[in-house]
C-alpha cells in the first residue's frame, strides 16, 4: 500500500525563504535583467517582511534613486509635518529610493499611489505585492514571481485556482517591450511541488463564472417605488438567469404552452363523449388516480427494500413471483393490472457496490400476458425477428398474447403472495441485438444490400476438412413452449381472478419481506396504504370493464398533458425564478416592518432605508427610528457608525470601557437591535442565524480609533490604539463619511432636524490631514 505523506515531508515544498535565500533571487532577477518583477505574496505581513529583509540591497543608480527620492518627497508634501513623519512613510519613501517597493490593502492610499506611479516608470525593480495587485491595477513587468501556491481564502487554505494563476503570472511580459515574460515559482524547500498540483495550476480548467447577484432590501424597497421596472424584471435580467431565460425563448414555450391547453381541451372534448356512449367506466379517472398514487408508494417501498434488505428487493421480486402490471407505453403496448412473473430480479446496492438511494437497479425483467383486447398488430417492431426466450420477445401461448419486457418499479401495481418454480434459463435467456439485414445500406452503393446467400454460388454445399454443424434440436424449443404455456396458464388463473367480482388475489406482506426494516415506521405505514389502496381499486366500477386499458390509456394522455402544461406555466411564471422565494421572504419581512403596507406601496420607513447603500440599510433606519444617535454628540455618532463600515478582523472588536458610557451604551442597544432584526429575518424563512448576522454586521473594533480622531488626536497617535494598518483606517473613515452623508439624507425624510445637523458636524469633523489627502493622480 501506498504510505501517506505528512508532516515535514509534506510541507517541504511549502517552506518560506529566509533572508539568504531572498537575496540570492533578487541579485539573480538583477543580474539575468529580469527587472522590473512583481513578487505575489498572499499575506500583507509577508510582504513587509520580506521587503525588510533586503534593506542592505540597492537595486537603483544614482540617478534613478535620486528621482525616486524627489519624486517621493514631492508627494510627501501634500502632508501635514507631524504625518509625514508616520512610519509607514518613512519605511516607503527609503524603500522606493533603493528600488524596492510594497503594494497591499494595508497602505495609505497616497502611498499606494506613490508606489505605483514610480514602477510604472521603471524607479521600482522588485515589487512585493498581494493579489489585489493583479486585478484592478495595469502595472505589467518583466517577471513574476511567486512566494508560494497556497492562500487562504478566508475560509481555508488552498492551492491557486488556474484562473488565479494566469491572471497574476499574467503580469510578466510587457507589450511592445519584452518578446516574453518569466514566471518563477519559489520553491525554498527540498522538493518542488507535487507534479499533479503544478498541472492542474497551470492547464486546470478555470473556474465556472457565477453569478454573485443578491437581493438587498435596499434594492426591492426602489424597485418598489419605480413603475418601469418590477424586482422580478430585475431579477431575470441578471447573470442566474440567463440561461434560463434564453432557453424559454428559444423554445418558444408560450407558443408550445398554447397549443398544448388547445390539445387538452380537445381531449376533455373527445373524453366526455366517449364516456357519454361507453357504460362502466364512467369512474376511470378516480381509479386512474388511485392508481397513480398506488403505483408511487410501491416504487418507494420496493427501493426501500433494495437498499435496506439487499438482495433483489429483500425477497419480494425475486425469480418466480407473480406480480399485476400498469404501465402506458407507445405502439399500443399498454398494460393495465396485467399479470406477470419475474424473470429477472432488479439488482442491489450490494451487487453495484454502491450505497446511495440511487444505486438500486429499478428495472428487471418480466413475462407478460397482455389483456385479451390485444391484438397481433400491437406486437412491437421487430418482436417476429427476435428469437423465443429473448427480451422483447412477442408470442402467444393458450390463445393469448404474451412478451418478455422490461419494466421498472413504478410500474409495479402489486406483488402477489404467489411464487411459482420456474427453469429460467429456459424462459429466458438475455438481451439479443436484431439482424436486419434488410434496412442496412451499402456503405459504396448508398442503396440498401441485398442478401448474399442468394448470389452465392456455392450456397448448400459443405467446405472441405471442416465439420458440418449439427442440426438445431427441438427438444429445447419444446420444452421452453411447454414452460410458457404452464407460466401463461398460471397467469390466467391470476387474472380471472383479478377481473372477478367475488374475490381478488391475495397479496404478499412486504413488512415480512426482511427483518432490518420491520421497525421502520414509515415503511409500515406505507406498506397498509398500499394494500387499503390496492381495495380500493377494486371499489372502482372501471377495474372490470373490458375495455380498461383503453379507458385507462386515454385518461393517461390527458393527465399527462395536463402535467406537463402545468409544469410549463410555472417555468414561464415568476415562480421558476431562483431568487423569488428569497423576494417574498425578504419582501415579508418589509411588511412586517412597516417598510411597505399591504399594496406593495414603500411607506416612511422604507424611504428611510432607501438612502442607505454603504451598509446594512435595516439596522441604520431602526437605529433612526428609534433614536439611538439623538442623544449623542457628532464625535460618538461617527464612532458608533464605524461599526457598520468596519469588516476586518482585529484582535480588540470588544468595546473599551475609556468610551464615554453613552457610546457604550448605544453600542449594546446597536448590538441587541441586530440580533432581533436577525431573529426576525430567520423567523420568515431566510437562512440568517441570529448570532452570526450581529457578529457579521457590527464589529467595533475601530469605535475608540474614530471616535478619537474625531476629537482632533494626530493620526500617528490613534495608530497606536489598534492593531489594524494605517491602510485601513483611511478607507473606513473615508467610506464612514458616505455613510454620514447617508444618515443625514436620512434624517431629512424623516424630518429630524437636530440630528441633520449633528451629521453634517461629524461629517466636517473627520474630512481632516491625511485621511482625505488628494489623490497624486489628480496633479
Amino acid at each position: 500500500p501506498v504510505r501517506r505523506v505528512t508532516g515535514s515531508a509534506q510541507s517541504a515544498w511549502q517552506q518560506q525563504g529566509n533572508k539568504q535565500n531572498w537575496m540570492s533571487l533578487v541579485k539573480y532577477l538583477d543580474r539575468e535583467l529580469l527587472t522590473p518583477t512583481v513578487i505575489f505574496s498572499f499575506s500583507k505581513k509577508k510582504c513587509e517582511e520580506i521587503a525588510g529583509m533586503l534593506r542592505s540591497l540597492d537595486l537603483n543608480t544614482a540617478e534613478e534613486g535620486n528621482t525616486a527620492h524627489m519624486f517621493a518627497a514631492s508627494a510627501v508634501k501634500r502632508l501635514s509635518p507631524v504625518d509625514a513623519e508616520l512610519p509607514q512613510v518613512l519605511q516607503i519613501c527609503e524603500m522606493v529610493k533603493r528600488g524596492i517597493g510594497i503594494h497591499h490593502g494595508g497602505l495609505l492610499p497616497i502611498l499606494k499611489e506613490l508606489v505605483e506611479i514610480l514602477f510604472s516608470k521603471n524607479l521600482i525593480k522588485v515589487l512585493f505585492a498581494t493579489e489585489t495587485f493583479a486585478m484592478g491595477v495595469n502595472m505589467p513587468a518583466r517577471a513574476v514571481v511567486f512566494n508560494t501556491i497556497r492562500k487562504h481564502d478566508g475560509i481555508k487554505f488552498r492551492e491557486l485556482l488556474p484562473g488565479e494563476y494566469t491572471q497574476m503570472a499574467g503580469r510578466a511580459g510587457r507589450r511592445g517591450i519584452d518578446s516574453v515574460g518569466t514566471v518563477i515559482i519559489c520553491c525554498f524547500g527540498e522538493k518542488p511541488p507535487p507534479e499533479n498540483i503544478l498541472r492542474n495550476m497551470l492547464t486546470g480548467q478555470s473556474t465556472t463564472l457565477s453569478s454573485q447577484f443578491r437581493l438587498t432590501y435596499n434594492m426591492i424597497l426602489n424597485l418598489l417605488r419605480v413603475e418601469d421596472m418590477s424586482v422580478e424584471d430585475m431579477i431575470k435580467r441578471s447573470f442566474s438567469e440567463f440561461a434560463t431565460q434564453r432557453a424559454l425563448a428559444n423554445n418558444n414555450y408560450p407558443k408550445l404552452l398554447a397549443r398544448g391547453v388547445k390539445s387538452l381541451a380537445k381531449l376533455d372534448r373527445q373524453f366526455e363523449q366517449d364516456m357519454r356512449l361507453h357504460v362502466g367506466a364512467s369512474d376511470v379517472e378516480g381509479y386512474f388516480a388511485t392508481s397513480t398514487e398506488l403505483l408511487s408508494l410501491q416504487r418507494g417501498l420496493h427501493v426501500h427494500l433494495l437498499l435496506s434488505g439487499g438482495g433483489a428487493g429483500g425477497g419480494a421480486l425475486v425469480t418466480g413471483r407473480m406480480v399485476l402490471l400498469t404501465g402506458v407505453r407507445g405502439g399500443g403496448r399498454s398494460f393495465v393490472r396485467a399479470p406477470a412473473v419475474v424473470l429477472r430480479a432488479p439488482s442491489s446496492p450490494a451487487s453495484t457496490g454502491q450505497d446511495s438511494p440511487d444505486a438500486a437497479s429499478t428495472k428487471f425483467v418480466c413475462l407478460i400476458l397482455y389483456p385479451r383486447s390485444f391484438v397481433g398488430n400491437d406486437n412491437p417492431e421487430h418482436a417476429e425477428a427476435i428469437d423465443p426466450g429473448h427480451l422483447n420477445y412477442f408470442g402467444q401461448s393458450k390463445n393469448r398474447y404474451y412478451g418478455i419486457v422490461e419494466v421498472d418499479l413504478h410500474e409495479v401495481l402489486a406483488v402477489t403472495a404467489i411464487k411459482k418454480k420456474l427453469e429460467v434459463k429456459v424462459l429466458y435467456k438475455g438481451e439479443k441485438k436484431v439482424n436486419d439485414n434488410s434496412s442496412r445500406l451499402d456503405q459504396f452503393s448508398g442503396v440498401k444490400a441485398r442478401s448474399r446467400q442468394l448470389d452465392d454460388p456455392f450456397a448448400g454445399f459443405a467446405s472441405m476438412g471442416k465439420k458440418s454443424s449439427p442440426p438445431v434440436s427441438s427438444t429445447s424449443s419444446s420444452k421452453l413452449f411447454q414452460e410458457v404455456d404452464s407460466v401463461v396458464s398460471s397467469l390466467i388463473e391470476i387474472e380471472n381472478c383479478e377481473s372477478g367480482t367475488d374475490s381478488s388475489v391475495s397479496l404478499m406482506d412486504l413488512r415480512e419481506c426482511t427483518r432490518g426494516v420491520q421497525g421502520d415506521i414509515d415503511f409500515h405505514k406505507g406498506c397498509a396504504r398500499a394494500e387499503a389502496l390496492y381495495h380500493q381499486l377494486h371499489e372502482f366500477e372501471a377495474h372490470y370493464h373490458p375495455d380498461l386499458r383503453i379507458y385507462y390509456t386515454n385518461v393517461e394522455r390527458r393527465e399527462t398533458l395536463r402535467a406537463r402544461l402545468t409544469k410549463l406555466r410555472h417555468m414561464l411564471s415568476n415562480e421558476a425564478l431562483q431568487l423569488f422565494p428569497d423576494f417574498l421572504q425578504r419582501k415579508s419581512l418589509l411588511k412586517t416592518l412597516s417598510y411597505v403596507d399591504g399594496n406593495d406601496t414603500v411607506c416612511v420607513k422604507g424611504r428611510v432605508a432607501c438612502e442607505v447603500n454603504t451598509c446594512e440599510e435595516l439596522i441604520v433606519t431602526e437605529m433612526v427610528f428609534e433614536g439611538l444617535l439623538n442623544e449623542l454628540d457628532p464625535a460618538e455618532i461617527v464612532a458608533a457608525l464605524s461599526s457598520l463600515i468596519f469588516q476586518a478582523k482585529t484582535s480588540e472588536d470588544d468595546i473599551t470601557k475609556e468610551l464615554p458610557d453613552s457610546l457604550i451604551q448605544c453600542c449594546q442597544r446597536m448590538k441587541d437591535l441586530a440580533i432581533n432584526l436577525g431573529r426576525l429575518q430567520a423567523q420568515h424563512g431566510l437562512k440568517i442565524d441570529p448570532l452570526d448576522y450581529a457578529a457579521n454586521s457590527l464589529k467595533f473594533g475601530l469605535v475608540q480609533v474614530v471616535y478619537e480622531w474625531a476629537l482632533g488626536v494626530p493620526f500617528s497617535k490613534i495608530c497606536e490604539l489598534t492593531d489594524v494598518q494605517e491602510g485601513s483606517i483611511v478607507r473606513c473613515i473615508t467610506r464612514l463619511d458616505e455613510l454620514c452623508r447617508e444618515v443625514r439624507n436620512c434624517a431629512r425624510v424623516v424630518g429630524n432636524p437636530t440630528l441633520y445637523r449633528r451629521m453634517e458636524e461629524a461629517s466636517v469633523l473627520i474630512k481632516r490631514d491625511i485621511v482625505f489627502a488628494s489623490s497624486l493622480y489628480v496633479n
